[in-house]
């Protein structure tokens, strides 16, 4: 009997129009009503994620990879953050290749490439979705950052020399969507020199790296134990590579039809896209299953 759902967001929970469907939202709540715990498992960090559902369904969250969880009353639960040694080595990589990248921090996210923010948040949403033009990405993505808060700085030198600050994760934007020219070498270089770092990807133009304890699957089994939840009892959804760890660590790992092929590799269930509410799909599975199970015992 399935106790706990964790969905990621991107290409999962949302559309093709950056929403979560009414669909969606109404198969939340009826997880809920059945005794089902949810859980949003989302690269983004709480400030991005949150305005999607705010005011419609309450949540926990495992946020930046599983740099920090959040409980359903947004509590804080636990945080991991970059060592400082690797943040720098990481921000000298990311200069080496010439690529542009943010920094999420525990007090924000920070930019300092307004366009070029846009147009690889606006890739990256066309990448997810196949079915829409560059153009129509463009447009939603000039609306959504609308709701994302961002700070534009002119350097990041004063982020990375203030220990203040620390480093949840590091999002870096490739212009081309073949990984072969920088994303590969550079996951390659990073994985080779350093230990305590972790590289995702939740599109085919980005790269994602957290620390090694900052991983979506790690999470997940921390807040299920937390609650008294079963391996067994835990069913995670993804589409990406960012969602491998919680694919692979949960009893029954979801993919989704637009899924990349290694997460449908791992996957032990399949559902359809996100485009057509795949979440609310395998919710309503899962609840018919659970009292079925009920009616038995």
């Amino acid at each position: 009997m399935i106790k706990l759902i964790a969905s990621d967001m991107d290409g999962t929970l949302l559309n093709d129009k950056m929403e979560v469907s009414e669909r969606n939202i109404q198969a939340i709540k009826d997880a809920q009503a059945n005794g089902i715990e949810f859980l949003i498992a989302t690269g983004r960090g709480l400030s991005e994620a949150r305005p999607f559902l705010k005011g419609r369904v309450n949540t926990g969250y495992i946020t930046l990879n599983g740099a920090e969880v959040f409980d359903e009353k947004l509590k804080l639960a636990s945080s991991n953050p970059i060592s400082t040694e690797s943040k720098l080595k990481i921000a000298d990589l990311f200069h080496k290749y010439s690529i542009y990248f943010e920094v999420v921090t525990d007090k924000g996210i920070f930019s300092d490439n307004k366009e070029l923010r846009i147009s690889s948040l606006a890739k990256l949403l066309q990448s997810l979705n196949p079915g829409i033009t560059y153009e129509q990405a463009y447009a939603d993505t000039l609306e959504r950052i609308k709701l994302t808060p961002m700070t534009f700085v002119d350097s990041y030198d004063k982020i990375f020399n203030n220990e203040s600050y620390k480093i949840m994760k590091l999002l870096a934007f490739d212009e081309t969507t073949d990984r072969s020219v920088k994303l590969k070498p550079l996951t390659e270089e990073i994985n080779n020199t350093m230990t305590d770092v972790v590289v995702t990807s939740s599109s085919a133009n980005n790269i994602e790296v957290n620390s090694t304890t900052a991983q979506k699957g790690i999470a997940l089994l921390k807040y299920a134990k937390l609650r008294g939840i079963k391996q067994s009892e835990i069913m995670a959804i993804g589409d990406n590579l960012n969602d491998e760890s919680m694919i692979r660590d949960a009893g029954i790992g979801v993919a989704m039809e637009n899924a990349v092929p290694e997460i449908k590799a791992l996957a032990d269930e399949f559902t359809g896209n996100n485009i057509n509410d795949g979440v609310a799909q395998i919710i309503q599975k899962v609840i018919a299953q659970n009292q079925t199970e009920g009616q038995m015992e």
